[in-house]
């Protein structure tokens, strides 16, 4: 049986093109996990360091399904394109462009709230990451349009 062919072949693709991938994995599950903890019962906008996300969003629980979409939409993103025999990796420039601009929205939050904390040193990093994200899968779709694919 070829690597291409049935369940065998669908799985060797997908373990394949997962270790260079895996930020976006990554990244995808922290978008779910964010919006999680801000759809847990305490008030999170309560707090001072989140004072600008109350400015912004006025409802936690509004943000924090939005989040829990985002990440299980960029999920469902990377398991199509690592299922699939020709690689798309539109769908990853996209997901990334998006988890970019959520990790400067969450970056813009903080700030907005004077308070000056751990996140400084977080979610601005974030933000880079995706950008690598975006040259990562830029690079794989030039790869596909000259006929070869990276991974």
């Amino acid at each position: 049986m070829s690597e291409q062919a049935g369940a065998p072949g669908l799985w060797i693709r997908i373990t394949h093109r997962f270790g260079p991938r895996m930020m976006e994995w990554f990244m995808a599950a922290h978008t779910v996990v964010w919006g999680w903890v801000l759809l847990l019962p305490d008030p999170i906008f309560d707090q001072p360091s989140w004072s600008g996300f109350r400015q912004i969003f006025r409802d936690e629980d509004g943000l924090g399904w939005i989040m829990v979409l985002l990440g299980a939409l960029r999920f469902l993103g990377l398991i199509v394109n690592g299922a699939r025999k020709d690689v798309t990796p539109r769908i990853r420039q996209w997901s990334a462009a998006i988890g970019c601009l959520i990790w400067v929205g969450i970056s813009y939050g903080y700030a907005s709230s004077g308070v000056v904390s751990t996140w400084l040193a977080i979610y601005p990093l974030f933000a880079i990451a995706e950008l690598v994200n975006i040259h990562r899968a830029a690079r794989d779709q030039g790869g596909v349009a000259r006929g070869k694919s990276y991974i």
